[in-house]
């Protein structure tokens, strides 16, 4: 053998195996073998995760995340050996687990031709190697992963806003090792979570944010047509600030990808909205609509269903005469078979109110300046009534649709005081309206519909 041929099989001993160019490049990997384009703001998850050992992405809605999390699984297990890399993957549900981002890992291994096989049990094995699993644990088990023990340990927390404390700790008890890594991602809706810590300030996470504003249908950057519809738009977030408002706790997660400010006197927190939002109570017990009749201008009419701890908005409308909204009520009556259909019978609520007395409906006259029937501790009757739904989402009481944001919005919004009485007092719409927040319609529903009146008389049904 010549010194030539000497030089090129030593040469091809040490040449990097094919893979190797993509370990420190999974922005690379992802065009080549996946034949994406990815965006500005996902090369920078991608590349946060191969330089960090934490990574914390607080991100707006429709940005991308369950693809950029899916593709970096992906990524991971084709780069690392078979039997020394695994992929752990958990969510608020299982439902998040599986038909989120599982789908999405299931895709792009479709998609690269890659190794081994992904199951609908949210597993990727290599032979009979496990490489990648999805799991929802026990909210409380802090064990969740154990047992997990490799060097290349890549933990996706999901929609991580969600993931309860006791999680957080058992995947750290399995990526201790300087060659695993954490991304957790989600929208930042509760500064009072264990994802808030962590984007918090001192926190040893690599924190990255991405606003609506930075997404390439806002921003300008360039990508290719297919993804723009992908992407929020403007229209998309103009409706936002629009029927939000820009100060909204929910604009605020959901358009800026920021942690919403909870002061001292918000009536209902955050963290309990999301949770009465991500909670599934059964639809049994008294069955109660709440009515809040709109007045005028953008007011709406709303009525909301209660079903014991279980409430949902049937209807809302707009610029409505009162006879029409009256048959409205009494279709919904008729179609819930409530028990009860309080009404907001302040204004041209008291039309309605009437109406329905007059044809014999269980109705009760809901007026919210009335006296409470705790003088000494509320102001008026509104404000007990709503300090009785403060108390049913703190203790975990009420079920309320997680794809209602403008009644998470509306929740979220609402502030109270205390009177020189001590008295709680809730501000009043024109105070909310001069801070420019609009009038709370399907939150006042929602009071009127968990609200006891003053005088309450045991309403009979009518079939």
């Amino acid at each position: 053998m010549t010194v030539l041929d000497w030089a090129e099989h030593a040469a091809k001993l040490f040449e990097p195996s094919p893979s190797a160019k993509y370990l420190r490049d999974p922005a690379l990997w992802a065009e080549d073998k996946l034949g994406v384009h990815l965006w500005s703001k996902q090369r920078a998850i991608f590349e946060s995760v191969t330089t960090n050992r934490r990574t914390a992405v607080k991100s707006c809605h429709g940005a991308g995340k369950s693809f950029s999390a899916g593709a970096l699984a992906a990524w991971w297990i084709d780069t690392h050996p078979p039997g020394e890399a695994i992929v752990v993957s958990t969510a608020p549900t299982y439902k998040q687990v599986h038909a989120v981002l599982w789908e999405e890992i299931r895709k792009q291994h479709r998609k690269g031709g890659l190794d081994g096989t992904v199951t609908l049990d949210d597993e990727w094995k290599v032979g009979d190697i496990l490489v990648g699993m999805g799991r929802k644990p026990a909210d409380h088990d802090a064990h969740g992963f154990q047992g997990i023990h490799r060097r290349y340990v890549l933990v996706l927390l999901d929609e991580a806003c969600g993931i309860p404390a006791p999680l957080w700790d058992a995947v750290e008890a399995i990526t201790t090792n300087d060659d695993a890594r954490i991304l957790a991602i989600g929208n930042p809706d509760d500064p009072n979570t264990q994802f808030g810590t962590v984007c918090g300030p001192g926190s040893g996470w690599n924190v990255l944010q991405i606003s609506s504003f930075d997404t390439p249908n806002l921003s300008g950057e360039w990508v290719p047509e297919y993804m723009r519809p992908l992407l929020p738009s403007r229209e998309w977030v103009d409706d936002a600030a629009k029927r939000w408002g820009e100060d909204s706790p929910v604009y605020k997660a959901k358009v800026l990808g920021e942690f919403p400010d909870a002061s001292e006197n918000t009536l209902i927190r955050p963290d309990w909205i999301l949770a009465a939002q991500q909670r599934t109570l059964p639809a049994i017990g008294e069955r109660t609509l709440g009515v809040d009749v709109a007045r005028y201008g953008t007011d709406q009419t709303v009525i909301i269903a209660r079903a014991g701890d279980h409430a949902r908005v049937l209807n809302t409308w707009q610029g409505q005469a009162t006879t029409a909204t009256t048959g409205q009520v009494i279709h919904a009556q008729q179609t819930h078979i409530a028990d009860a259909i309080n009404v907001d019978g302040v204004g041209v609520g008291g039309g309605v109110v009437d109406m329905l007395t007059e044809q014999g409906y269980p109705v009760q006259d809901m007026q919210a300046g009335s006296a409470a029937r705790d003088t000494g501790k509320f102001a008026n009757a509104r404000a007990e009534w709503f300090w009785g739904l403060r108390e049913r989402f703190e203790q975990g009481d009420i079920d309320i649709d997680p794809n209602d944001d403008e009644l998470a919005t509306q929740l979220g919004q609402i502030r109270f005081e205390y009177t020189s009485r001590g008295q709680i007092k809730i501000e009043s719409k024109d105070d909310m309206l001069k801070r420019g927040v609009t009038s709370p319609d399907r939150a006042d529903a929602l009071a009127l519909a968990y609200a006891i009146p003053k005088h309450y008389k045991t309403p009979s049904r009518i079939h």
